[in-house]
């Protein structure tokens, strides 16, 4: 389901973009991205082939000239460029010899590649990139299928033209302009049930297709058109022998290019819809049921209908991995949006005597599964659950509204967590908690507006996770519906539902850098070069996260980095020697956090965006989910541009500076270099001024303010700059982006916490003791101890109290003052209590609170 349906609502993407806080234009030169030669892969024609084949594609795109191969995510494919021969010297007609005065042969540029797939690669999706001299470019999706691979032959713009295949043909063509209509046909039989496929979102294409079936008489029997990010599926089951016509165009007939491509497969082969449960506790072996068509020995049940069309189902049993490796993967090779991109699971492919089925995703149960029982519809028939669990439920009939009932304590803290939109279900979920004891309706949860970012866009229609604290002992009834649901429902309307206590957790996503078109990163001896890094925060882990680099070859290093608790992104510098080595591979980038008390590790997520979009128009860009995260080093940086510092410390209020130091390495760099603010890079309150580097003056200092509001931490500073540089002698020159070393930035507090007592006035007898109550306000997350001590004014004599602490965890202790026997009764003023707590390993922050004691007779 995941890559079939996961377009997200405009009313989100509106509110999105009208929200507040959403980055408004920054420097144009930064935005506008590095206009180094970089390769960028747009097309790859045909986009896969058959499994143990040998074959050519072609190739488009832009700084493409000379590839030196394909490289693909799975090693058992392989590209190899086809160079083409010399052209033959002219012959002079009188000697018969070639023309010794003309010029020496150019040959042709390479336009085409050979790819030879083994017969071991398992059938799916791969990501494949083509590497040059000027480093290795975005990826784009290619499939290794089973089926006849036939490319599309014009012209086939009518049904007389209609291209004749067999079942069990893949085409590979495209809709090269708004009007362009291609059709086919097949010879059937009748009862055969014809499951027809386009590929497009799901190979990178930009096709929305729109298919129509016809029988021999000229009859439509199947339609379907696919939605935004969506494959187009149709199924026919044909009632006669005879030949059949696929007719195949964009939905409004209004763009096309070699951009549209599509993959058509026309195949008696399995096809899923949807499975329930669509998870499975690791290790286990479960009965999943399989929705769809062409599932031998599947029954067809005319309640469950998609698109039309009844569909068949059959339970088969799957055990999940229970590896640690696999428990903290999502492994599927089908399309993954970001607001997919979280989940982790399983690809499950059901093979049968006529093919092997698409992909679907399992995901992983992190409690006992519990499956909807189909009589829950009503509150006093609300489905009783134990915590923790996961429910497994589906929306399945038209207004159904589905119950259940689960047992909290009081104080007891439980996650409410919803997935359905982003396990590709065409729903729009929402719950209500409500307690009946009391006639409280707790919560109703709705549309989660929470996004990474603009380029990573993970606003979904699915209800944000709930923090439920139980404010009495009882019973608490969940409701859950779908508001598509009075309209709109079938088996894929599926949702599962966690209720467990919090499982603080994180996960990190990394892109290349630019913001609004595909890239990637490719360093240059002596340089820097960067990705972003975005972390997902899960049950409320706030903690900070220390990324590094793994798989990286001679030369390259990249600094241990930190993304503070308060960021949602930060960019990851990787560096070169002067003397590293070409090369072209796969690296990999690690986070990790202590929680609770322990170390926790997460492998990055690569991801890249799929198409351009318009600069600076807060327009969310099409991203997926990439295989594997690759890297080149190719020639020498124009630049560099290094900080004085590696590391620094401020606290609230000061500004600190930090000498940045330009080298011009390459000698067309002459042009002022300037270093702006990007909204957003930097912490909240942590700003600088911009800087510019005139030729003969490399060396500046950046003076970074933190004021008050910057949340204490741990951060990664990084100054970017730009200035227009021609990649070549004497060349044009083109906006060139050149990022610092490093920075780490620790942000102090004045202070952790709020000092207050309990009664402002203490009245003790004279030779007596008695007890003043101190207390803390904690502030920034401090959970430290704080050592509290007494502090007499000058002239005070007589009063005396044993230093105390306040543990971590407690906000309050007391302290014992005794007066001395023969001390005179009076009314003692500005005493002081000094709370000190320690941050930094070393750093003391002081904290007072002045109280009065009278003294008693």
């Amino acid at each position: 389901m995941i890559g079939k349906r996961f377009a997200v609502r405009l009313g989100l993407i509106v509110a999105f973009l009208t929200a507040p806080g959403v980055t408004p234009l920054v420097n144009a030169q930064i935005q506008n991205g590095n206009q180094w030669p970089t390769p960028r892969l747009t097309v790859l024609t045909p986009a896969g082939g058959k499994v143990g084949t040998t074959f050519e594609v072609g190739f488009a795109g832009t700084e493409l000239e000379e590839p030196t191969a394909l490289i693909f995510s799975h090693p058992g494919i392989k590209g190899t460029p086809v160079i083409p021969p010399l052209p033959q010297p002219k012959i002079d007609p009188k000697t018969k010899k070639p023309d010794p005065k003309q010029k020496a042969p150019v040959r042709p540029p390479i336009t085409r590649i050979s790819v030879s797939i083994a017969k071991d690669v398992p059938l799916g999706y791969y990501d494949v990139r083509l590497a040059n001299k000027n480093g290795v470019s975005n990826p784009r999706r290619f499939v290794v299928g089973n089926l006849t691979e036939v490319a599309e032959k014009e012209p086939n713009n009518d049904v007389e033209q209609a291209q004749k295949i067999e079942i069990g043909t893949t085409i590979t063509g495209a809709i090269t302009a708004g009007t362009d209509v291609d059709y086919c046909t097949f010879p059937g039989k009748k009862g055969q049930r014809v499951v027809i496929t386009c590929l497009t979102a799901s190979i990178d294409s930009r096709l929305d297709p729109e298919i129509r079936v016809y029988n021999s008489r000229g009859v439509e029997i199947a339609y379907h058109r696919a939605g935004p990010g969506e494959d187009g599926v149709v199924d026919a089951l044909l009632a006669e022998d005879g030949d059949y016509l696929v007719r195949l165009n964009k939905f409004t007939y209004t763009t096309g290019s070699a951009e549209y491509f599509y993959r058509l497969n026309i195949a008696t082969a399995p096809y899923i819809e949807s499975v329930f449960p669509m998870m499975i506790e690791p290790g286990k072996t479960a009965a999943i049921t399989l929705y769809g068509r062409n599932l031998p020995g599947g029954k067809v049940d005319p309640t469950y209908v998609v698109n039309g069309q009844a569909v068949e189902s059959l339970t088969v049993n799957v055990t999940a991995p229970n590896d640690p490796a696999s428990l903290d993967e999502l492994k599927y090779s089908g399309l993954v949006s970001p607001i997919s991109a979280g989940l982790n699971g399983f690809e499950y492919r059901f093979t049968g005597p006529t093919g092997t089925s698409n992909p679907v995703l399992l995901t992983y149960a992190r409690a006992p599964v519990v499956l909807e029982n189909d009589n829950n519809d009503t509150i006093d028939k609300a489905q009783p659950v134990p915590t923790p669990c996961e429910i497994a439920g589906r929306i399945n009939k038209k207004r159904d509204r589905d119950w259940y009932v689960f047992d909290a304590k009081k104080g007891e803290v439980l996650m409410i967590d919803v997935v359905s939109h982003r396990l590709g279900a065409p729903t729009d979920m929402y719950f209500v908690l409500k307690n009946l004891a009391t006639k409280q309706d707790i919560t109703l949860q709705d549309d989660s507006a929470d996004n990474v970012a603009q380029r990573f866009f993970t606003v979904n229609r699915d209800p944000a996770p709930y923090r439920f604290v139980a404010p009495a002992d009882g019973k608490y009834h969940l409701m859950l519906a779908s508001h598509t649901g009075d309209n709109n429902a079938d088996v894929t309307h599926v949702y599962q539902v966690r209720i467990t206590k919090e499982i603080p957790d994180f996960q990190v996503f990394v892109m290349p850098s630019e913001r609004f078109r595909p890239d990637t990163v490719r360093l240059g001896q002596g340089g820097a070069d960067h990705y972003t890094v975005f972390a997902r925060r899960l049950d409320g882990f706030k903690g900070e996260i220390q990324l590094t680099m793994e798989g990286l070859p001679p030369g390259i290093t990249c600094p241990p980095q930190t993304l503070g608790g308060a960021m949602k992104s930060v960019q990851l510098v990787v560096l070169a020697a002067d003397n590293a080595p070409e090369f072209t591979g796969i690296v990999r980038v690690v986070g990790t956090a202590t929680i609770n008390g322990k170390k926790v590790v997460h492998q990055a997520r690569p991801a890249t965006v799929t198409w351009p979009v318009q600069i600076n128009q807060n327009i969310p860009t099409v991203t997926r989910l990439d295989r594997v995260l690759v890297m080149a080093v190719r020639g020498k940086a124009p630049g560099k541009l290094v900080a004085g510092t590696t590391k620094l410390v401020a606290s609230h209020g000061e500004k600190k500076e930090i000498p940045l130091k330009l080298t011009r390495t390459s000698p067309e760099f002459k042009a002022n270099f300037q270093v702006v603010t990007v909204p957003g890079e930097f912490p909240v309150g942590v700003t600088f001024g911009n800087l510019t580097f005139a030729p003969g003056k490399d060396d500046l200092k950046a003076v970074v303010n933190v004021a008050t509001n910057a949340a204490p931490g741990t951060y990664n500073l990084v100054f970017r700059g730009f200035a227009p540089i021609s990649p070549m002698a004497k060349g044009k020159p083109v906006n060139t982006i050149l990022v610092s070393t490093p920075v780490e930035l620790t942000v102090l507090p004045k202070d952790v916490a709020t000092l207050s007592v309990a009664a402002p006035t203490v009245t003790i007898k004279t030779g007596k003791a008695g007890d003043v109550v101190i207390r803390v306000a904690r502030k920034y997350d401090y959970e430290g101890e704080f050592k509290i001590e007494l502090v007499l004014p000058p002239n005070v004599k007589g009063v005396t109290g044993a230093p105390v602490t306040i543990a971590p965890g407690s906000n309050e202790a007391k302290m014992s003052l005794q007066i001395a026997p023969g001390t005179p009764p009076a009314n003692l003023q500005n005493l002081t209590l000094r709370a000190t707590a320690v941050v930094h390993t070393n750093v003391m922050l002081k904290h007072e609170v002045k109280f009065n004691v009278v003294v008693a007779k």
